[in-house]
This record gives C-alpha cells, structure tokens and sequence, in this order.
C-alpha cells in the first residue's frame, strides 16, 4: 500500500511511543509507530502493510518510498 505522511508526534521523553500518520492513497488515515522509523517526516512517500487493530486502523512495515 503507498500513502504520504502527514504528522508525527516526537516524544522526547519516551522515544518508543513517538508515533505518525499515513494518509493511504486508498482513502483511509492509518497510525504508525516511529520506532524503528525516526528519520520519516511529513510529506514522505511510504509503503506500508495495513490492519486494524482494537484502536483502529494501523500501519506496519513502513518503508520510504525511494
């Protein structure tokens, strides 16, 4: 799935519950983790796998675009 970030919440104090959002180009706004991924910014191209979990809908796997 391809989308482009739209925001991401750094938290200086506990860098492991830093998170973002995906708008997918299917329509959908999917959340994120930033672990593993703090070099995404707005405005990135992102792959990513979706789901849902008891939240709502959630990105893994989130790649940049090359």
């Amino acid at each position: 799935m391809l989308g482009l970030v739209t925001r991401v919440q750094y938290m200086k104090n506990r860098r492991n519950r830093s998170y973002g959002f995906i708008d997918g180009y299917d329509g959908q706004s999917y959340w994120f983790s930033l672990r593993g991924n703090e070099d995404i910014m707005p405005d990135t191209e992102v792959t990513f796998k979706r789901g849902r979990n008891e939240k709502g809908l959630v990105a893994t796997e989130v790649n940049r675009v090359s």
